[in-house]
C-alpha cells in the first residue's frame, strides 16, 4: 500500500517545484517493485524512516544508502528498479522540467540518469533541512521547512537567461501541442540553434527525446485510466505510427514490452491525498 500526500509550494516556487509529497508505503512483508522508467523531472529525497532500499540496475543490485538526499536526476531511458520491503516514508520534492536548474544553475546534463546524493550536488547544508523534516509533526511543517530552504537560493541566483522561454515550451509539449522544434522556437521567440542549446542545458535532453517521454507517459495513464483499451488504439490516439513504434519506446523507456510491463510489473499503486493551499 503506498499512500501519497501531495502538497504545492509557495507561489514564488511554483515556476520551479511540481510539488512536494509525503509518501508512506507499507508493503505487509512482500516485495513491491518500482520500475525507475523514464521521466522528464528531476525527485531529491528525503528518507524519514531508514528501512533499506534496494536498487537494481544493470549493473548489479546493491542497497540504497537511506542516510543520503537522493537525488533523481531525469531519466532518459529505463533504469532499473527500486525494491522495497517493510515500512517506509519519505519527503519528495518534484522539480519542474527546468526546475532544478531555474534554481541551482547546474547544467541537466550533470545529473541525466543519475542516482546521486543531494549534498555532492546542492551542498552539505541539504542535510539540516533533513534533520528539520523528521523533526516535523506534519505535512504542513514540512512544506513550510521545505518553501523556506529553496526560496532563498531561488531568490539569490536569479531567474537565468531563457528560463521563462524553456518553461513555456516544456508546457507547449506537456499539452501535446508539439509540432516541430522550429515551431516552438517561434513560439518563445527563440532561434532554433539558442532553443536546443539552452533546452538540452535546462532540461537535460533534446526537446525531440523530451516529446518522446511525455508521448511514452501519455501512453501509461491511458493504459491506466482505461485497461480495457486496446494498445493499437492507444498507440493511433498518441500518435504513435504504428503499434511497433509504441512497444519500441516502451522497451527504451520501460525496459519491456508494454503487455510484460502491465502484466509482471506494473506501477505500484498509489493512493494520493491532495491538498490544497
Amino acid at each position: 500500500m503506498v499512500t501519497t500526500y501531495e502538497r504545492q509550494p509557495s507561489p514564488l516556487l511554483r515556476d520551479h517545484i511540481s510539488c512536494y509529497s509525503l509518501r508512506e508505503i507499507d508493503t505487509e512483508g512482500a516485495d513491491l517493485l518500482k520500475p525507475l522508467c523514464a521521466n522528464d523531472e528531476t525527485f531529491l529525497a528525503f528518507w524519514l524512516t531508514k528501512t533499506p532500499v534496494l536498487y537494481a540496475t544493470g549493473k548489479g543490485v546493491s542497497q540504497v544508502d537511506v542516510r543520503a538526499r537522493h537525488l533523481f536526476g531525469l531519466q532518459s531511458r529505463f533504469n532499473g528498479y527500486q525494491t522495497f520491503n517493510g515500512k517506509h516514508r519519505f519527503f519528495g520534492v518534484q522539480f519542474k522540467s527546468n526546475g532544478f536548474y531555474s534554481i541551482f544553475g547546474i547544467p541537466m546534463h550533470h545529473l541525466k540518469n543519475n542516482l546521486l546524493h543531494g549534498d555532492d550536488v546542492i551542498g552539505d547544508h541539504v542535510r539540516f533541512l533533513e534533520e528539520q523534516l523528521c523533526e516535523a509533526a506534519t505535512m504542513e511543517e514540512m512544506v513550510q521547512l521545505a518553501d523556506a530552504f529553496f526560496t532563498p537560493v531561488m531568490l539569490r541566483h536569479g531567474i537565468p537567461n531563457g528560463q521563462r522561454q524553456i518553461a513555456a515550451a516544456c508546457h507547449i509539449i506537456r499539452q501535446g501541442r508539439y509540432n516541430s522544434i522550429p515551431g516552438i522556437a517561434g513560439y518563445v521567440n527563440m532561434s532554433i540553434r539558442s532553443f536546443e542549446q539552452k533546452f538540452v542545458e535546462q532540461v537535460g535532453i533534446t526537446p525531440v527525446a523530451f516529446a518522446r517521454i511525455k508521448r511514452f507517459h501519455q501512453a501509461v495513464e491511458m493504459k491506466l485510466k482505461t485497461p480495457e483499451q486496446s494498445w493499437t488504439s492507444i498507440a493511433a490516439s498518441c500518435s504513435y505510427f504504428d503499434q511497433m513504434h509504441l512497444i519500441k519506446d516502451f522497451k527504451v523507456f520501460a525496459g519491456a514490452t508494454p503487455k510484460a510491463f502491465f502484466q509482471h510489473l506494473p506501477p505500484p499503486p498509489e493512493h494520493f491525498v491532495k491538498e490544497e493551499v
